[in-house]
């Protein structure tokens, strides 16, 4: 191979190179557009899913009360390891079998560590939970939000949890 033909070869490959750059950039940063474009629909959607485990797991822990014969405490099979060793958790319910820690200052939080047995945390983002009372309404409920604006209820004296709705 004489040196031009090597020169011409390396001038072909790098040529290639810089093609395959500019196309693997340029699909990024599409994608990259794109997700930032549909991240509150990914976020909304997600949010509706975990209201959805809310519910279903409120749902399972008042059928067990049933189950159990109404008592103050209903014991569920946790995922993660308790304190005493154990692998049960008992969840304190209010007389209609609806998960209820009482009138404490962070119930909400509580009930739903004592639900989703993780912290408040979708996403990296905090949850927010806070316990509504209002002068119109006699039954206080509890609220999970996203900073976002996202949140869903949740009734303690009847177990209804509502679809993800918008702050703003």
């Amino acid at each position: 191979m004489t040196s031009l033909q090597v020169a011409e070869k390396s001038e072909k490959s790098l040529t290639e190179i810089l093609i395959v750059i500019v196309l693997i950039a340029l699909l990024m940063a599409s994608f990259i557009f794109y997700f930032f474009k549909h991240q509150t629909q990914l976020t909304q959607a997600g949010f509706a899913s975990i209201a959805q485990v809310f519910s279903a797991r409120v749902t399972g822990i008042h059928a067990q009360w049933f189950m159990d014969q109404q008592p103050q405490f209903v014991s569920v099979e946790s995922s993660q390891i308790q304190t005493d060793g154990g692998t049960k958790i008992n969840i304190p319910v209010n007389r209609a079998g609806w998960v209820d820690v009482g009138e404490d200052v962070l119930s909400c939080q509580k009930i739903w560590t004592f639900v989703m047995e993780t912290p408040l945390l979708y996403m990296k983002q905090s949850v927010g939970a806070v316990l509504i009372e209002q002068n119109s309404q006699l039954l206080p409920y509890c609220q999970y939000s996203l900073p976002s604006g996202e949140y869903f209820t949740y009734q303690r004296h009847n177990g209804k949890v509502s679809t993800v709705e918008l702050a703003y």
